[in-house]
């Protein structure tokens, strides 16, 4: 059922969305509409879609429309703003206007619109509140995390980040927990979230605010504090469930080193979870058929782990192989620098290795001489490496003429080798530079 509210601006920390975050539907007066000055594009950087993409600068036109209240909520504590619709009322078959950012601007909540609305008219808001569901699952799921973690030594959350839709959320923590750890913590979120807790929202006077926005007028605003049964309570300005059985589940996933000492886990809640779950088994199924092995996660992993040692095994094989080859190519093109004074060898699917050690096998035989080796890589489209060697008047010699070939070549180098790269091959250069180098009496 839409509610409707009176014409006076409601202030960030008391609007319709923070009241009650369960609301879809809010009828509102617009208090106030402005076209967005190109030279005052917000740009926020926001992990979804936000001031960052709403007002980009593209060449769409916006407008920053505020009103009476508002159910949807405005990017802000973490959380990303919500997604929606506007429909004017006073038109009857009106088409709903999309809304995809609204911010905070102090203590107000601004909707960027594609269109502009007339001040004084009445609008039906409607959150996107599959989206609104989703965010506060993983918002209230951070809250009752860190409530948890925040009982062991120095587990303390130093900060966090909601995932794109989908995606895994995660906290900084000043150290990795122990594997033991990290399950009594899942552990114990999924018993509180069983518990059903009743979650909170207090306004007092005397509220502890460590972090506050500095555009934010505390003494005419509203300051929230989030309150998780006995087991949590802590300011903040975003949407959350009613209670922790609205949570579902927590799953914690893996971490990563970050900012040197600290370290980052993931994490995910309610229905983002099970998703991620779900596509996890999944592929867990897809690569067990390919392992052709048991769609268990120790059989996969010993899979795997087979499919890591052959490989390592066979890249070893390949890389001796290489070297056999390489010593091949080497050796010919010794014979032919008893005759002539330019060799030329080329491998399409040689590597870097490949060319080290052809140059230096043929370092000695090239200097006593007094000629020049070229050695290529690759193949017509693809990229490859180019490298001269050889007397540095032959170098310099030849260097001239085949950039006259290989146009798109880049490099440089000094003395007695010249090395390049290629970044795609063009038809029939190899055949030139061939023709060139086993031509040239350098």
């Amino acid at each position: 059922m839409a509610v409707t509210e009176s014409t006076r601006a409601q202030v960030v920390g008391a609007l319709a969305c923070q009241r009650n975050s369960y609301l879809r539907t809010l009828e509102a007066e617009v208090i106030s509409c402005e076209k967005r000055p190109p030279a005052t594009a917000k740009k926020n950087g926001n992990k979804d879609k936000s001031a960052g993409d709403a007002a980009d600068g593209s060449n769409s036109e916006t407008w920053m429309v505020e009103f009476a209240d508002s159910v949807l909520f405005p990017e802000g504590g973490g959380q990303p703003s919500d997604h929606g619709t506007i429909t004017p009322l006073s038109k009857p078959g009106a088409t709903p206007v999309p809304v995809e950012f609204v911010e905070r601007v102090g203590l107000r909540c601004v909707y960027h619109l594609p269109q502009p609305l007339v001040p004084g008219e009445t609008v039906r808001q409607e959150v996107d509140f599959q989206r609104r569901w989703d965010h506060m699952q993983q918002h209230t799921g951070q809250h009752l995390l860190s409530a948890v973690m925040n009982a062991y030594d120095n587990l303390n959350t130093l900060g966090w980040g909601m995932g794109k839709s989908g995606a895994m959320n995660y906290v900084d923590l000043p150290r990795k927990p122990s594997e033991a750890e990290l399950q009594a913590i899942q552990a114990r979120c999924n018993d509180i979230i069983r518990s059903s807790l009743p979650i909170t929202v207090e306004t007092p006077d005397d509220a502890k605010v460590h972090k506050m926005p500095e555009d934010y007028d505390q003494a005419k605003g509203v300051v929230r504090v989030i309150r998780i049964g006995e087991v949590d309570r802590n300011t903040c300005c975003g949407t959350h469930l009613s209670q922790t059985s609205h949570l579902s589940l927590i799953l914690v996933h893996h971490g990563e080193p970050v900012h040197g000492k600290n370290f980052r886990l993931y994490f995910s809640a309610g229905d983002r979870a099970i998703n991620l779950a779900a596509s996890s088994i999944g592929a867990m199924g897809t690569i067990s058929k390919l392992l052709s092995s048991k769609n268990t996660a120790d059989d996969v992993v010993q899979g795997v782990k087979a499919v890591q040692a052959s490989a390592a095994d066979l890249k070893k094989r390949e890389k001796k192989l290489l070297s056999d080859i390489a010593e091949f190519e080497a050796d010919a093109a010794k014979a032919r620098l008893q005759t002539s004074k330019s060799a030329w060898v080329h491998r399409a699917d040689g590597n870097a290795d490949f060319v080290k050690w052809v140059t230096a096998n043929v370092k000695d035989a090239v200097m006593a001489c007094g000629g020049v080796v070229v050695v290529a890589t690759g193949e017509e489209k693809k990229s490859g490496q180019l490298v001269v060697l050889g007397e540095k008047s032959s170098v310099d010699a030849v260097v001239p003429k085949i950039k006259d070939i290989v146009t798109g070549v880049k490099g440089g180098g000094a003395g007695d080798k010249w090395q390049g790269k290629v970044s795609a091959w063009e038809k029939d250069s190899l055949e030139a530079l061939r023709k060139l180098v086993e031509g040239s009496s350098a």
